[in-house]
């Protein structure tokens, strides 16, 4: 067993007394613990062999968050990479298997794949802001805030970070971006999300709805949390931008109906407008310099260059 100083006693007690299978420490507590604030939980990859749910744990001032892993695999290698071990098997499972798949080139293909995909998926969406906008829908602007949130990932992910959502706003903020396109592309992704209009109250306002859209999620006391922390830190844009970042997780699996139900529930959470004419000059913006930056991935992709 590997016992880290990094992470306090009573977690490691927690671990020692009700998880028997292979333990490892992932997010960024492990990968950027220097990026990491207070209200950051510790993210536990349980490897049982059995799919199930996810837990959230509050033990004292920390937090907790159980991930069931079936296996050790490469398409989890985004989510492995950099794995520090807590307890091990005796056929050392994690060690042996981390030494096979986590190779760093391997790490980079991978992430650069998922940003790639990731800006695919952006332009995925414009077909459903378009028939939105088309009948004066506000959920043309949840799509395209959507569409913006992919379009950043993919950014993210080319440029060889990986993207971590409360943290998200401040490694967008540290990419040097070589390409005119790529400046212009994250102006305008942020124009999408609306960052510009991130106050206080706005958040307040926008919050009340993401607690009840997130109010069957495990992780739901955790969300509370971060945002406190974030507004405690008086950290206005990046609360912002997160609280689109959970919206955007709770609604993109949702169906027809659901949207159509809830859309003014959404319209609160998303902090959403329903100025037509500015939602279609941003989507228009947005589909072209995502297909500008997918010509030029070829040039992105050879050797170690990056964004």
């Amino acid at each position: 067993m590997i016992i880290l100083k990094s992470i306090p006693n009573d977690l490691i007690e927690y671990i020692n007394n009700n998880i028997r299978y292979p333990v490892g420490l992932i997010g960024c507590r492990a990968t950027n613990p220097e990026m990491s604030f207070d209200c950051c939980e510790y993210d536990v990859a349980i490897f049982n062999g059995k799919p199930q749910g996810n837990r959230f744990v509050r033990l004292a001032d920390h937090g907790l968050e159980l991930i069931a892993q079936k296996k050790i695999s490469v398409i989890d290698i985004l989510n492995l990479y950099n794995m520090t071990i807590i307890q091990d098997n005796d056929s050392l499972i994690l060690s042996s298997s981390l030494n096979k798949i986590c190779a760093f080139q391997h790490y980079l293909a991978v992430l650069r794949g998922v940003g790639k995909k990731s800006i695919i998926n952006s332009l995925f969406y414009h077909e459903k802001i378009t028939k939105s906008i088309q009948k004066n829908s506000v959920l043309a602007g949840m799509w395209l805030k959507i569409a913006a949130y992919d379009f950043l990932k993919g950014i993210l992910a080319l440029s060889e970070i990986k993207p971590m959502p409360i943290h998200e706003l401040h490694q967008i903020r540290t990419i040097t971006a070589d390409h005119q396109d790529i400046a212009d592309g994250i102006k305008i992704a942020f124009e999408c999300i609306g960052l510009e209009r991130a106050t206080r109250s706005t958040i307040y306002r926008c919050a009340e709805g993401i607690y009840e859209l997130n109010s069957s999620e495990y992780d739901k006391e955790l969300i509370r949390i971060k945002i406190n922390h974030l507004l405690k830190k008086g950290m206005v844009s990046d609360c912002y931008y997160y609280l689109g970042k959970i919206g955007y997780r709770c609604l993109t699996e949702k169906d027809d109906r659901f949207l159509s139900t809830y859309s003014k529930l959404i319209q609160l959470s998303m902090d959403l407008t329903k100025d037509m004419q500015q939602l279609e000059r941003l989507q228009s913006n947005l589909v072209n310099t995502s297909k500008a930056i997918l010509k030029k991935l070829s040039y992105y992709y050879s050797g170690r260059n990056r964004l």
